[in-house]
């Protein structure tokens, strides 16, 4: 299994469905690593990714969605640290 990392900004959070776009990250065996940066175990295509999440944002707001690769650093909690070893 692959790993795509997902970070996001919301510059109007009334205004967007932050719901809706928690829901589509919590349909996959994720990891949130910061208040809007995640982590998410799927061999999906990042643009499969990003079109899934997208209908959630308003155009103001910042998404992007990246391969994860085995050359990363972390210093982070074991929990999150344990997550990355086994999925990316």
């Amino acid at each position: 299994m692959a790993a795509r990392l997902i970070t996001y900004h919301l510059k109007s959070p009334e205004k967007a469905d932050y719901e809706g776009l928690a829901q589509v990250l919590q349909t996959y065996d994720y990891m949130q690593l910061s208040e809007t940066c995640y982590a998410i175990a799927t061999d999906e295509y990042p643009k499969d990714v990003f079109e899934k999440l997208e209908p959630f944002i308003d155009p103001d707001d910042c998404l992007v969605v990246i391969v994860l690769s085995r050359f990363y650093m972390a210093h982070h909690d074991k929990q999150v640290l344990e997550w990355l070893e086994a999925n990316v």
